[in-house]
């Protein structure tokens, strides 16, 4: 067996009192990759007095999230205080009944029979937004798809209309996630006690939530005596599946449940979305392939869910985005028992780490990995790729519930939008991705619109 010494040369340089997580802190992206690219498949780390073991191998990641899932839990760092602020107890923090409840519950919710309702719906809010834009502005994309995104979820997801949350939830969440991204409390693992302005924005996503519940509630019930089977939403089926704790219990954790659904779902599919008319304004020859098959897939007509089997280029961009910036840059697994893994102990308690940004930048795997290449998912070669070389939604029993719901979303919405406008850079600002509990853009994406040829 393998061991981790703290001179070890399969691990990078570390600092004799805080180990690697100096270096890591300094740019966590910039780690990743180097740790990935060059220093093999299981890369032995410290963090303080931590250990943990960074995987760059898709097998090794396919055992942690799969074959092994029941060997380990989420890690230590989702249960911070500046993540329970955040998400509170929910699927993305808890364990065992506090994950497994509601994620059964959920499903009805993200039912294949459901989608083409749900895709409807995402092309009339998209088209709605683009009444409001208009040739020769620009636009702050990212603020645009946030607030889009938002709607999309209260009105598919939580049958909520209207959008007055929506200013307020956005606003606060950003608060939350800049604090989550300070390299001062390196992502939350260090508890500083929170700001007055962080928990004036918990307090705001609290209200806000509560808001989206109460519109629920009294879409259902203008609704009332006309709902079928196909009426299934979102708060209906985790508010059923926690009334047995009591009334005041069940709310607040409902409160909690939702606010996860909102940070994980609208924030993943404004960023990707932002990405990916950045770097469609960056490429011209990506925004013309796009432009080529809207004309022939659509005909100058909106598009719909029934159009996306033919949206191949558009599906292939989106992917493509979601390999060079996928929100979720890093995910962590803590061991629950000793084992080992390709030929290195894993001791109990040990940090397992994933990284979606190192590994679908791995020249193992992807040709050219730092270029920006949709047609890279158009070959038959694609199809050899090992599982877990690419998972910009995780895997295994905790993958990404509304994974299907999601891609749906960004085709849909990146096809309605590019069908009308082309969006071109109004700046020359050099736009970086910053690691906080997603990955985000270091500065406002600002785009000019012009008419679509």
């Amino acid at each position: 067996m393998k061991t981790a010494a703290s001179k070890n040369p399969i691990s990078p340089p570390q600092d004799l009192i805080s180990g690697h997580l100096r270096g890591f802190a300094q740019d966590p992206l910039v780690f990743l990759t180097d740790c990935a690219r060059n220093y093999g498949d299981v890369v032995p780390l410290r963090m303080l007095y931590k250990r943990a073991f960074l995987l760059a191998n898709p097998g090794d990641i396919e055992r942690v999230f799969v074959t092994d899932h029941a060997k380990f839990r989420k890690p230590d760092w989702l249960r911070t205080p500046a993540v329970r602020r955040l998400l509170g107890d929910s699927l993305v923090t808890g364990e065992g009944e506090v994950w497994s409840r509601p994620r059964l519950a959920s499903q009805p919710a993200f039912h294949a029979r459901l989608m083409e309702s749900y895709g409807h719906s995402i092309s009339t809010l998209t088209q709605k937004m683009l009444q409001n834009w208009n040739p020769g502005e620009t636009r702050d994309i990212q603020r645009d798809m946030t607030h889009l995104t938002l709607e999309i979820i209260a009105k598919t997801l939580f049958r909520a209309e209207g959008n007055r949350w929506v200013e307020a939830v956005g606003e606060a969440m950003d608060t939350l996630m800049v604090r989550f991204g300070s390299r001062r409390n390196l992502f939350g693992m260090i508890p500083y006690p929170p700001s007055p302005k962080e928990l004036g924005a918990v307090d705001q996503i609290n209200k806000a939530v509560d808001e989206l519940i109460a519109l629920h509630d009294l879409a259902l019930l203008q609704e009332r005596g006309t709902f079928t089977e196909n009426s299934v939403d979102l708060i209906s089926v985790l508010r059923e599946s926690e009334t047995e704790k009591g009334p005041e219990v069940a709310r607040l954790q409902l409160r909690e449940h939702l606010k996860t659904f909102l940070a994980a779902g609208y924030e993943s599919s404004s960023l990707t979305l932002s990405w990916a008319f950045l770097l469609l304004a960056q490429h011209p020859e990506a925004k013309n392939r796009l432009t080529e098959e809207l004309t022939e897939v659509l005909n100058g007509k909106p598009p719909t869910p029934e159009d996306l089997p033919r949206l191949v280029y558009t599906r292939a961009l989106i992917r493509e985005t979601m390999r060079l910036y996928s929100p979720l840059w890093m995910t962590g697994r803590q061991a629950i028992t000793s084992l080992e893994i390709d030929g290195f102990v894993i001791p109990k308690g040990a940090l397992v780490m994933t990284s979606q940004w190192a590994m679908h930048r791995h020249p193992r795997y992807f040709p050219c990995p730092d270029e920006f290449l949709p047609e890279r998912w158009l070959g038959e070669e694609i199809n050899s790729l090992p599982r877990y070389a690419y998972f910009p939604f995780g895997g295994g029993p905790r993958v990404c519930i509304g994974q299907s719901f999601a891609m749906m979303e960004l085709v849909l919405v990146l096809a309605t939008i590019a069908q009308k406008f082309t969006l071109d850079l109004a700046t020359d600002t050099e736009i970086k991705p910053w690691a906080t509990m997603m990955l985000r853009p270091s500065s406002r994406i600002v785009l000019r619109l012009s008419t679509s040829p």
